[in-house]
């Protein structure tokens, strides 16, 4: 280093936060000293004769032993931390060796408990726990990807103030110091949260400022089942499910099983009576409305494609058609309420009343197993009428809790009476915590003019958003694995997060600044949640239960208390009448769906390379949104795929592509939330469109009133499939209940013997192979990201991914079946078959595909020399090929994002071929462990990162030679087949036909 100031600076960088400097004074006789600067500066120490004086090297070694002590000094001030493992594992880190902890991610104010896998203290890959009732060990695509956001190279580093680095204590200074209004001015925006902690907090921040007041919101969050529940039962409670007590479910605009809190149990426990075993075996039945095809839709063994708004008649006719027609009159249904629900019975020969009465007798004959579950963006009656209709089947696979989200009391205000504050001046202090209302605030708010209205406001964050820029503070918040808090799951179960690396830049948790408002002027987090649950829990053995929780990550038996009131409708009678008389859409008039992104859900995830990578459920569009369209609608529209059209409402306008969808409603054009962000954030920037912009604030989720047009321009889309047929091959086998009992075998051709002229070989050992049931595949792609993160899967960005270059080695192949947009779907994972007789293995030239003696399709890469004869050979086209080396030629993957690579997996290099390894290095791991142990590989030892997300358990992987295991349980059932089976490859991986169970009174 030539210059000693910048050798200062270096230092202190590297010495962290303002609170760790303190090491530095001490250390600064050395570094002030002339001696240090002319070493620095290449010279050697004036005015000392080395012999006699310090010489370099004795200077260096100074310098060296205080850069120990500056290292404990940092350390000091936060006092000694302890995370327990969720095993009980030998004291210390063994290198090589990775560990799991539990901790808990929070999304919509609802916690999942998580496992955390760490190597010598770098967190590497997210897994669910299976104690957690929330996830039972398997994950969505959020919790897979936020490991890739802990090491997001553009997270805010350090406070600011005006756009200049500020210091915490500064903060701590002037918001935590008393106000002579009592906080009459103060105002506080977070979202939505179950957390105790907080809840508290926000008790103590009320206490010391009486006026202060506070707005729990999010864009993507609704109010309305709480709403339906008031009008329904009197009571604002909260409805839960249990999928396994469910023989008929109806899902009204709801994709339970993928994009609703909860939805990874959802999912769990729906499978659990979806998957028949045997041809005599039973099923659950699924009927479904909506607009847009959702995973759960793609399951549906009937869906009614309606518009968002034709949801709320589709609901009152079957409540209608249960409390008349079949006299399943629930008790609290007034006469008043029953004259109301008369009017809605659907004629039969009109709309969908065929339809509805037909599923309303289904319903009836299931009885208490049957349910209805309505999706959050549907209005409060429509989830009025589900609760009708449950309670007309005194169904017992719903009931009620207790809200598990928090307010504050009276102290809560509404959005809307915020932003009527802002507009009158009312408001010199606004603090948001992990919101940003200037890009998602409905478009009829102008909330970034009102924000330059208020005098302080200071933003809490983990990037430099849109709203960070147009605040007069900013303090970067942590990532949920720098963090210690609390909150509870859909269910109300308590859930702790806890860190497992100190935290990467100079962020502080939202419960630490909360506690500075309450007075608190270097808050602990590790302190203040362990001292908020002494209190809770009180003095006698906390040390033990505190150790107990955090080893768990939750507390069992937390759970909000079932509540099963009747129906008390108050105004029920009047909505009813009101839906009876609302007007028919005009002929030709359109309506808009505002969705919140499978990929991205609210805008928070847009950073995230490896979601904006993954390909959206049914469109396959990868880095960006588009106007999705029926055909029916597309060809009315004269819209093709690619085309820009202009969608406008209210005076309002977007520009967006247009995609046209089979299986999407008429008449109604869906938009995902999310995109076109143009703050701080880099990956996500000019990404999409943002649909916020036309979304008004009384029509949060569908609105009419839409008009589109052609603007002539096109926009070329990233779409990972693009043929969505089979063209009548046997790839993705489908079948019908009925149709199953009568002919058992009808997969029998595509399994068994396939002659060949290549010799047979003998395996030794155990065999690997992995069975997959499309019948409880919801497409949801979760195991596409837990492959990536496994694997050190790179992204390659959205020119490349137009180019077919994508790497992931897992997707997720999804074929049409029916004529127009009556369509039914089949989710096919797709992955390396590992082909016993595998045909890319005798065209590679320099032998780098070569088959294991446990039965793996390998690949060695410092063999492959890039022929790509082997992709061209692949019947099943899974092979991925390096054309760029994508650790550098991809901004995305470099930096600090390296940090999440897994070390027991190499990173490929420009110029080889790579796929999927069933995840060999698990399957070494375990041969390892088993010889150390002397003893033989257990059944189910052996888990892929694919099979371990799955929320439904549709993957199976173990060895052939353990019959007890369900891998090879499925594999003797008459739909078991193997793709393209009469090529003769032998595939390793078989799937299970999909089996649909329609009712037979509809065509």
């Amino acid at each position: 280093m030539k210059d000693a100031d910048a050798m200062k600076e270096r230092w202190l960088e590297a010495l962290g936060p303002t609170g760790e400097r303190a090491s530095y004074r001490l250390l600064a006789p050395l570094i002030e000293s002339p001696e240090l600067r002319a070493l620095a500066a290449g010279e050697p120490p004036r005015g000392v004769d080395e012999p006699a004086g310090v010489s370099r090297r004795a200077l260096l070694k100074l310098l060296g032993a205080s850069m120990a002590l500056a290292g404990v000094a940092g350390c000091t001030p936060h006092g000694p931390e302890k995370i327990l493992p969720y095993n009980e594992t030998p004291p210390g880190v063994v290198p090589g060796l990775s560990q799991l902890y539990a901790t808990s991610m929070v999304l919509d104010g609802y916690a999942m408990g998580l496992l955390a896998r760490s190597y010598a203290g770098r967190p590497v890959k997210i897994e669910g726990n299976p104690a957690h009732p929330a996830s039972l060990g398997a994950t969505g695509v959020h919790e897979q990807a936020s490991i890739l956001s802990l090491y997001d190279p553009y997270r805010a580093r350090a406070p600011a103030r005006g756009g200049q680095v500020a210091s915490w204590e500064a903060l701590s200074a002037r918001f935590g110091g008393d106000r002579e209004d009592g906080g009459a001015g103060l105002r506080f925006v977070l979202e939505p949260t179950s957390s105790p902690l907080i809840a508290a907090l926000i008790e103590r921040v009320r206490r010391r400022f009486p006026g202060a007041r506070f707005t729990f919101w999010s864009p993507v969050h609704a109010e309305n089942a709480l709403e339906g529940a008031r009008a329904a039962l009197g009571l604002g409670l909260l409805p839960q499910l249990d999928f396994n007590q469910a023989d008929v479910i109806l899902a009204l605009d709801a994709d339970f099983l993928a994009g609703m809190p909860f939805s990874v149990r959802h999912a769990h426990d729906f499978a659990s009576r979806r998957r028949p075993a045997s041809p005599a075996a039973a099923m659950s039945r699924l009927y479904v409305a909506e607009a847009m095809l959702t995973p759960t839709g793609t399951l549906a063994d009937h869906r009614l494609r309606v518009r968002p708004a034709e949801v709320a008649p589709v609901a009152a006719g079957v409540a209608a058609e249960l409390v008349h027609g079949l006299g399943l009159r629930p008790r609290g249904i007034t006469d008043a309420d029953a004259a109301a629900l008369r009017a809605l019975r659907p004629p039969d020969g009109e709309g969908h009343g065929a339809f509805v009465r037909a599923l309303a007798r289904d319903l009836a004959r299931a009885g208490g197993a049957g349910v209805a579950v309505v999706g959050d963006g549907q209005p409060p009656i429509v989830h009025a009428l589900g609760h009708v209709i449950n309670a007309a089947l005194r169904s017992r696979a719903t009931w009620m809790v207790d809200p598990v989200l928090i307010d504050a009391g009276p102290s809560t205000q509404s959005f809307s009476e915020l932003v009527d504050e802002l507009g009158r001046g009312a408001v010199d202090t606004l603090i948001l915590l992990d919101v940003n209302p200037v890009y998602a605030a409905p478009a009829d708010v102008d909330f970034a003019g009102l924000l330059a209205r208020v005098p302080t406001s200071l933003k809490a964050g983990l990037y430099d958003d849109e709203t960070a820029r147009a605040c007069t503070w900013f303090v970067p918040t942590r990532h949920y694995l720098e963090s210690w808090g609390d909150a509870r799951a859909y269910d109300g179960t308590v859930s702790f997060v806890q860190p497992l690396v100190r935290p990467l830049f100079d962020g502080r948790a939202v419960p630490e600044l909360l506690a500075v408002f309450a007075g608190d002027a270097r808050p602990d987090p590790r302190l203040l949640l362990r001292e908020h649950w002494r209190g809770e829990r009180g003095a006698a053995d906390f040390e033990g239960f505190w150790g107990e929780a955090l080893k768990r990550g939750f507390l069992p038996d937390s759970a909000r208390p079932r509540r099963t009131p009747d129906l008390a409708p108050a105004d029920l009678a009047r909505e009813l009448a009101r839906l009876a008389a609302a007007p028919r859409p005009a002929g030709g008039a359109l309506d808009v769906a505002f969705l919140r992104s499978p990929s991205l859900d609210d805008g928070r995830f847009a950073n995230n390379p490896w979601l904006q990578e993954l390909p959206r459920p049914i469109t396959r569009l990868t880095w960006g949104n588009a106007a999705m369209m029926s055909a029916a609608t597309a060809a009315r529209l004269g819209v093709e795929r690619g085309d820009v059209v202009a969608l406008a409402l209210r005076g309002r306008t977007i520009e967006i592509p247009a995609v046209v969808v089979r299986g999407h409603a008429d008449d109604v054009i869906s938009v995902d939330l999310g995109y076109g962000r143009d703050a701080g954030e880099e990956v996500a920037r000019g990404v999409g469109v943002s649909a916020y912009r036309i979304r008004p604030s009384d029509a949060r989720w569908f609105a009419e009133g839409l008009s589109v047009r052609k603007i002539g321009a096109t926009a070329a889309l990233a779409l990972a499939q693009i043929e969505l047929s089979q063209h009548d091959r046997p790839i993705a086998l489908r079948r019908t209940l009925p149709r199953y009992r009568e002919q058992p075998d009808f997969a029998k051709e595509h399994k068994g013997p396939v002659r060949s002229i290549l010799p047979e070989v003998q395996h030794t050992g155990a065999q690997w192979a992995m069975s997959i049931d499309m019948s409880i595949c919801t497409g949801c792609a979760s195991c596409v990201v837990a492959c990536q993160a496994e694997n050190n899967v790179l992204v390659v960005g959205k020119e490349e991914v137009m180019h077919g270059r994508e790497m992931q080695w897992l997707r997720i192949d999804q074929y049409f079946e029916g004529r127009g947009d009556e369509v039914s779907v089949v989710n096919q994972p797709m992955l390396c078959q590992h082909c016993e007789k595998a045909p890319c293995e005798y065209v590679c030239p320099v032998n780098a595909t070569v088959h294991s003696p446990d039965g793996l399709n390998e690949m060695i890469y410092n063999r492959c020399i890039g022929t790509r004869f082997c992709s061209n050979n692949c019947p099943y086209k899974i092979r991925r090929f390096n054309f760029f080396d994508y650790s550098a030629h991809v901004p995305y993957n470099a930096g600090l994002r390296r940090l999440q690579r897994n070390p027991d997996v190499t990173v490929r290099a420009r110029g080889v071929m790579e796929k999927c390894t069933y995840c060999v290095q698990r399957i070494r791991e375990a041969d390892i462990r088993a010889q150390i142990e002397r003893r033989p590989l257990r059944p189910g030892e052996v888990v892929t990162a694919c099979q371990q997300a799955c929320p439904t358990g549709a993957i199976q992987f173990g060895s052939l030679d353990h019959a007890d295991t369900k891998m090879v349980a499925w594999r003797s059932e008459p739909r078991a087949y193997a793709v393209l089976h009469d090529l003769g490859t032998q595939p390793r991986t078989q799937y299970l036909a999909k089996i649909e169970n329609p009712n037979p009174e509809i065509a």
